[in-house]
Formats: structure tokens, C-alpha cells, sequence
């Protein structure tokens, strides 16, 4: 009975370390199209810089609450782009949306 509580009460300090963590986790998220249109993807608060390499489209970027800067480094034939201004709240994900590359 007593490996039983000690086991629960693991379990239970755990689920909470982690319901904890994802609600407070912040960040800026999106697609790119095209799907494979993107090379790299990063932000910038001037500080702090987060980024996914190969994006298949969708992307999910966690970062500190704040003033962000997002790059999208293009594949050839699309150009780069830069989203300024991202303000991303606590506990939020901030959702740029689709990104439409254009071409050279």
C-alpha cells in the first residue's frame, strides 16, 4: 500500500510539473506557403534568438514573453521574409498566420 502512494503521489507531482509548464509556455507559431518554401525559420527579440530548420509548413517556435523579430529564410525560387513587431504575451502562442512566399 505504501509503494502504491509513493507511486501516485510521483505521478501526481509530475502531471502538475507539466500541466504547469504548457500553460504557461509562450511563442509564435504559423504555416508557410509553400510547404516547403522555407529553409529556416528564426526570431529574434534583440537578445534571446529561437529557430526551426526545414519547416514542413507548419511551425511552432517557444519563446519568452516579449517584442519578437520573425526571419523566414527562403528556399530557391522565394524570398526571404521579415515579420517585425511580434508581441508575444505569457502563456500565449502568438499565430502569424499563413506566410505566402513570393518568388523572385
Amino acid at each position: 500500500m505504501k509503494k502504491i502512494i509513493i507511486t501516485l503521489c510521483g505521478t501526481l507531482v509530475l502531471l502538475t510539473a507539466f500541466v504547469a509548464h504548457s500553460n504557461f509556455s509562450s511563442g509564435i507559431r504559423g504555416t508557410i506557403n509553400p510547404a516547403d518554401g522555407a529553409v529556416k525559420i528564426w526570431a529574434t527579440n534583440g537578445h534571446d534568438t529561437a529557430s526551426i530548420a526545414s519547416p514542413s509548413g507548419v511551425f511552432s517556435l517557444t519563446v519568452i514573453p516579449g517584442n519578437w523579430k520573425l526571419y523566414v529564410q527562403a528556399a530557391k525560387p522565394y524570398k526571404d521574409l521579415i515579420l517585425p513587431n511580434i508581441v508575444v504575451e505569457k502563456g500565449r502562442y502568438y499565430d502569424v498566420g499563413e506566410i505566402k512566399l513570393s518568388k523572385d
